[in-house]
């Protein structure tokens, strides 16, 4: 049935089985209506051929996404709808991670809010609304978080560079409340002073959580090098886990200095040394087989498809450089956060890398993002992180 208010597009005949089966994108090529006049961010139904509803989203015709959806059939995209929407959010996150302080409470599609991304630090949220339509429903967002959850402060990094594909300006601040500083938060025991403001995402790679608690299984007692080290995560979660010697290393002077105060604050400063240094370069100049762990998690290499030629051949380069520095034996946990980077692309690198070095590879662990970033079954965009744990000998 056709909901009352809201224009409907029709897809051409068999394009609606990807939606079937799960998928929350319609691409314009797939619907048989004009979209040119449609308002950006303005609500419609999508129906079948055959006059079926696949729900309600919102359109930007200008996109080769045209249609993300939001409401399965028979729901109306009102209040009620997206109160109850963030409260399931937020009741899956309480499953999955039991009184923590912070996580992912919002991650997209995968929580039926296409364009937005909500995390909790302590008792501050940051959300970025990626999307026309959801910068359309931003202020409804605003006061829902606002009564839903009552943080103390509440901020919008509505920075992303998607943004730029949907024609939105990039801004950040606080919404309500106010934000000093960095913002204390303590997550499986480690304590970090995160800069929602300034730093990178939304302040913190949250992940990764789920992979750097995996990852303690390798690290008492090791040397371990944290390269693209940002905040330190990675790294003071391997020294919370025993290590004898961390060092990160990060091109950015900013990320180095907040992971040295994150350092100090859990009192790892005497076992953990912090580099404002290009990782490749890096890489070139030290000693071969001089670490027991290596952590290697770059920014992602291909943001698009046309990139993935040359992301290929910079994971093969970095990966091998990295196994040139294990001693044998060693561990080598490296990942992508290119979604154009299939696990299988990034597989293949892996292998290059090990030819190239001379190193012969075991497959010890091949993980994904954190459990508080779902992904869909039928939608692959939303399973994005690739992380694989190997032994070099």
């Amino acid at each position: 049935m056709k909901q009352p208010g809201i224009k409907t597009l029709t897809l051409h005949p068999g394009r609606e089985r990807r939606i079937l089966r799960g998928h929350r994108w319609v691409f314009s090529n797939e619907i048989a209506d004009p979209i040119h006049d449609f308002e950006p961010g303005s609500w419609v139904e999508v129906l079948t051929a055959k006059g079926l509803s696949l729900g309600a989203g919102y359109i930007n015709p200008a996109s080769l996404i045209a249609v993300r959806l939001v409401c399965p059939p028979g729901k109306k995209p009102d209040e009620k709808f997206f109160r109850q929407t963030l409260l399931e959010a937020a009741s899956l996150r309480q499953f999955l991670y039991p009184g923590a302080e912070s996580c992912r409470l919002v991650f997209g599609e995968s929580d039926r809010l296409p364009g937005l991304v909500v995390d909790r630090y302590g008792d501050v949220l940051v959300y970025q609304a990626g999307t026309v339509g959801i910068a359309g429903m931003e202020q409804l967002m605003r006061e829902l978080l606002l009564d839903l959850f009552r943080p103390a402060a509440l901020v919008f990094r509505n920075d992303s560079p998607s943004r730029a594909l949907e024609g939105l300006a990039m801004e950040k601040g606080v919404a309500c409340g106010s934000v000093t500083g960095d913002v204390p938060i303590r997550i499986d025991g480690v304590r970090y002073l995160v800069d929602v403001l300034g730093g990178q995402k939304t302040g913190m790679y949250l992940d990764q959580r789920d992979n750097r608690n995996a990852a303690k299984h390798w690290m008492k007692g090791k040397r371990v090098l944290d390269l693209f080290c940002y905040n330190g995560a990675w790294g003071l979660s391997a020294v919370a886990a025993g290590a004898a010697e961390l060092i990160g290393v990060d091109q950015s002077a900013d990320a180095v200095g907040q992971a040295r105060r994150n350092a100090e604050i859990n009192g790892f400063g005497g076992r953990s040394t912090f580099i404002a240094a290009d990782v490749f370069d890096y890489l070139k100049r030290i000693a071969r087989a001089s670490f027991d762990v290596i952590v290697l998690d770059p920014p992602a290499f291909a943001k698009t498809k046309s990139a993935v030629t040359e992301a290929a051949k910079g994971y093969t380069d970095i990966n091998r450089r990295a196994l040139l520095a294990l001693k044998p034996g060693g561990i080598l946990i490296t990942c992508s956060c290119s979604y154009h980077m299939s696990e299988e692309l990034f597989r293949e690198a892996l292998i290059s890398a090990g030819l190239a070095s001379g190193r012969k590879l075991r497959l010890l662990q091949v993980r994904g993002q954190s459990l508080d970033h779902p992904a869909l079954l039928a939608m692959p965009e939303t399973r994005y992180l690739k992380c694989f744990v190997v032994e070099a000998a």
